[in-house]
Parts: structure tokens; C-alpha cells; sequence
């Protein structure tokens, strides 16, 4: 009685063709986990974001200052002291009569480093490089968000200035970030301009309205993809 078993010439064959299977579908498994994880921390700052938001329209704080870098950190200000800043009679300064914020500014916010987010290169376990950044030469080296429950303190883009460029449905300036993956880019490579796969662009109005975008590096165009 013959016994069934793959001959030497079957077990080759067998072999050759999970070769070819693994060459032709390899590349197309590391295009779509490096997008997903770019996808992923793109979400992620748009929820830190979120929550910063509602962190003031809860009442929480009077105002916060987002700082979007490859560390994202924020400055918080009590409500007494917001109302300190911008709405005692008493008080006379260039942001209140200017409702503008600079960075750390006023003196009254104070830096809660539990809620820093680490990005990029302060983050070995992060998958993204991300653009502003300190990687870049000053004074791009970030994007500063103040925000406040009615979107009437503006940033005053000193230092640093924040990149910003026009949105195609308001026609109105809007601050972004980007994010791009460290598996096809640097922390300078990942910038303005940059023709890379796997970018995502998050863009926000003065009251904190997030859009994110996604790179079509094939179009060299950007596709909205949420917002």
C-alpha cells in the first residue's frame, strides 16, 4: 500500500509559490500598517485636542494653551484668573485690549506636565515625525492654540509663528500640524511642502474645529478625510 507524502519536487514547489505570495504581498501589508499608525496618532491629537476643549466648556479653566510640537503640552489659567486678564476694569494690558494670548502669556498660566502628549522624537514609540517642531529651525518650531469657550482670544503669532495656510471650503486661515511616518521620513524631511506617502494634516478654526486630511501623494493632492 502506498503511503501518501509530498515528494521532495511537491515540498519545493509549495515553497516557491509562499515565496512569491510573500514578495508580492509584504509591501502591500507595511504600506497599510504604516498609514494606519500615522491614522492613529493623528486621532489621537485631534482627541487631546478635544478634550482640552471641553476640559474650558465645562468650566474647568477659563483659557488653555495648547503648545503643538513633538511634545504637545498645555498651560492652564483658573477662571479667576481669566477674568482677571481679560475682563477686570481694573486691569490694562496689551492682551485684553487686543483679546490675544502670546506664548505662556499672560504670566498666568501655569504648565501642567501631566498632560503632556509626547510625540516624534520625544517618543521612541511613537510612529510619527510631526511638523512644526523645535527639529526645525526657529521660528517655526511650533503652533500655539489658545482657547476659550466663545473663540475670542486669539493667538498673537509672535514667537513662534504658527504655519498656517487657507481652507478650501471657508476660504479663512487656519493653523495646521502634520504627521508624517518614521518609516519614510526624518524630523526634517517631514515638513511643508514635503511629497511623502503616509502624511496626515490636521488643520483647526479659532474655536478649536478640527479637520483632518490625508496626503495623496500619487494627485499631490489633499483629500479630506474627516471634520
Amino acid at each position: 500500500m502506498k503511503k501518501n507524502a509530498f515528494t521532495i519536487l511537491e515540498l519545493l514547489v509549495v515553497l516557491a509559490v509562499m515565496g512569491v505570495f510573500t514578495a508580492i504581498a509584504y509591501p502591500n501589508i507595511s504600506n497599510w500598517i504604516a498609514e494606519r499608525n500615522v491614522k492613529k496618532e493623528a486621532y489621537e491629537v485631534i482627541t487631546y485636542l478635544k478634550e482640552r476643549k471641553n476640559d474650558v466648556q465645562s468650566g474647568k479653566y477659563g483659557m488653555v494653551q495648547v503648545v503643538m510640537n513633538w511634545r504637545i503640552h498645555t498651560y492652564k489659567m483658573t477662571n479667576e484668573d481669566f477674568f482677571k486678564e481679560y475682563k477686570d476694569i481694573s486691569t490694562n494690558s496689551s492682551y485684553k485690549s487686543n483679546r490675544t494670548c502670546g506664548h505662556q502669556k499672560p504670566n498666568s498660566f501655569t504648565n501642567d506636565a501631566s498632560l503632556n502628549f509626547e510625540l516624534g522624537s520625544g517618543n521612541p514609540d511613537s510612529n510619527v515625525n510631526v511638523y512644526p517642531s523645535a527639529s526645525h529651525p526657529s521660528p517655526r518650531n511650533a503652533s500655539v492654540i489658545c482657547i476659550t469657550k466663545d473663540g475670542s482670544i486669539r493667538y498673537d503669532n509672535n514667537t513662534p509663528i504658527n504655519v498656517n495656510e487657507t481652507d478650501p471650503a471657508t476660504g479663512k486661515k487656519v493653523d495646521y500640524f502634520l504627521l508624517c511616518s518614521k518609516s519614510n521620513s526624518t524630523m526634517q524631511t517631514c515638513k511643508a511642502g514635503a511629497q511623502l506617502d503616509y502624511i496626515y494634516k490636521i488643520t483647526w478654526d479659532r474655536f478649536v474645529n478640527t479637520k483632518l486630511y490625508k496626503y495623496n501623494k500619487k494627485k499631490n493632492s489633499w483629500m479630506k478625510i474627516d471634520g
